[in-house]
């Protein structure tokens, strides 16, 4: 349904209007699942030595995550599923969560270069899958045992991990991960439209678009209505449309101007009629 909902032509109020509602739909149910979700145990150790000596990196298995996740999803209507490749020694991994009303949230990819030998690859996928996965929901699945992000970040990129055989290595993502990113910058049909409903309020209003818009992105602590956000930009356009209705309906009738008598006897005497006091 994502494909779908890409082109959809967002100068049209309408379907913004539903994108909206997808999206707070979409949101509710999220939310409803953060309030549930129980965070997992982390079950998961891998040893291993630096120069400041030996350190212990923990993190959640990927079985405990999905039991976790899935058991705070019932309810919820939120599904999850993940897509994965594996290509010259590479693989790559990204998580989609699916509300109930066919909104899709699609997140970024995550690759990560192996050696090339299963084992390699098998243990990045595994990786790969539940740092794709945590990250969607929001779920932390890896720490350290002192809490020092820092010497953790150090730690992993220099030191050779000592797992268990049946633990391979923790390998070496190509790049971050990016975070999901739901909510994109306003675009340019939606900034047509915002624009359009600023000189329609302006005019019902008699004053000035730019006043207007200083006004509502002063609500959301912006400057520019190119900073917006998509979703920012949906609830503006619902706000403004409310905001023009009831402009207009304050907005003073012009009466047509009353004629006197004597512009009614100029009128007739124009016209070869003569009129009496």
């Amino acid at each position: 349904m994502s494909d779908l909902l890409e082109k959809l032509d967002l100068s049209q109020l309408e379907n913004v209007k539903y994108i909206y509602e997808l999206k707070a739909k979409f949101n509710q149910e999220l939310a409803e699942f953060h309030s549930k979700v129980k965070p997992p145990a982390k079950n998961g150790h891998v040893n291993y030595r630096t120069k400041a000596g030996q350190k212990k990196y923990d993190y959640v298995r990927l079985e405990d995550l999905i039991k976790s996740i899935d058991e705070a999803l019932k309810g919820t209507g939120l599904t999850w599923n993940q897509d994965s490749e594996v290509k010259n020694g590479a693989i790559r991994v990204r998580t989609s969560l699916l509300s109930s009303d066919g909104y899709e949230q699609v997140g970024s990819w995550l690759e990560i270069k192996t050696s090339g030998d299963p084992q390699s690859i098998g243990s990045a996928l595994t990786y790969a899958k539940r740092y794709s996965l945590g990250t969607a929901f929001g779920i932390n699945s890896e720490t350290d045992d002192d809490g020092q992000q820092s010497q953790k970040t150090n730690a992993r990129t220099n030191a050779k991990a000592t797992a268990p055989k049946s633990q391979a290595s923790r390998p070496q993502a190509q790049a971050q991960p990016q975070p999901n990113n739901p909510d994109p910058l306003i675009s340019q049909p939606q900034l047509r439209l915002v624009n359009d409903k600023l000189t329609k309020l302006s005019q019902a209003k008699g004053t000035n678009a730019d006043t207007e818009a200083q006004h509502y992105l002063a609500m959301v602590h912006l400057t520019k209505l190119e900073d917006l956000t998509s979703s920012q930009a949906i609830m503006l356009v619902s706000h403004l449309d409310k905001d023009i209705k009831q402009a207009e309906a304050n907005r003073p009738r012009q009466q047509a101007p009353k004629q006197s008598s004597d512009d009614l006897d100029a009128w007739l005497n124009n016209r070869g009629v003569t009129t009496h006091a």
